[in-house]
C-alpha cells in the first residue's frame, strides 16, 4: 500500500488501522487515523480509501462534514447532483442531513480529512449503485 500512495503523491498523514468497526458500511478496504485528541468538540480523522472503494449512501446529524482531499483522485455525490472529483487541497462542505457518499475513484488509492462535530451522528443508507459508479471517469 505505501508504494501505491507514493505513487498518488504521498501521504503527510497517518494512514492509521483498518476500518473494520465500519467495513459493513464500505465497498472495500479503508483506514482510518483520527488526528485530534478525545474530548475535543472537534473530530478531524484521515480516511484512507483502497482503489475503487466508496461508503454507502448516509447522512450525518448534529454536523456537517468536511472533506478536504490530501492524496489522490476521490469522489462524492449529494443526491440528486452529478458525482463530483475530490482532488488533493479539494475542500467540500456537505450540510448536515443531506445524504451523500464519497471514495476513491477506479485506478488508485485517496484518502481524504473528514472533519465533523463530536457527537455527530451517521445513518448509513443503500450501496452506491455500482452500474453508475463504473460509468465515472
Amino acid at each position: 500500500m505505501s508504494a501505491s500512495l507514493l505513487e498518488a503523491g504521498g501521504t503527510v498523514f497517518p494512514i492509521g488501522v483498518e476500518n473494520v468497526g465500519y467495513a459493513k458500511y464500505f465497498t472495500g478496504q479503508t483506514f482510518l487515523a483520527s488526528l485530534t485528541p478525545a474530548g475535543q468538540s472537534l473530530g478531524v480523522s484521515n480516511v484512507t480509501f483502497a482503489p475503487g472503494v466508496v461508503n454507502f449512501w448516509h447522512t450525518h446529524q448534529k454536523s456537517c462534514q468536511v472533506l478536504v482531499g490530501v492524496s489522490g483522485r476521490g469522489w462524492y455525490q449529494i443526491w440528486g447532483e452529478e458525482p463530483k472529483e475530490i482532488l488533493p487541497g479539494t475542500t467540500v462542505t456537505i450540510p448536515e442531513n443531506v445524504k451523500h457518499w464519497h471514495g476513491s475513484q477506479h485506478g488508485g488509492w485517496f484518502q481524504h480529512l473528514s472533519i465533523m462535530s463530536t457527537g455527530a451522528g451517521t445513518t448509513w443508507m443503500e450501496p452506491v449503485d455500482p452500474d453508475e459508479y463504473a460509468k465515472l471517469k
